[in-house]
């Protein structure tokens, strides 16, 4: 039995709606990741500074 160009179709939707939502949370998790980096190094920074004085 052939698919159906409708079913098809809902499929390959659904599949590039699940990748988008898959690249918008490595986005997301890269993006907070930077981020918390930077906040670390920023407060490790701080933190030499005031052992050094």
């Amino acid at each position: 039995m052939l698919v159906s160009a409708l079913t098809l179709r809902r499929c390959l939707l659904l599949g590039l709606m699940l990748v988008s939502l898959v690249k918008l949370a490595d986005g997301i998790a890269r993006y907070e990741l930077r981020r918390a980096t930077g906040a670390i190094t920023y407060a490790a920074d701080a933190g030499s500074e005031a052992s050094a004085d």
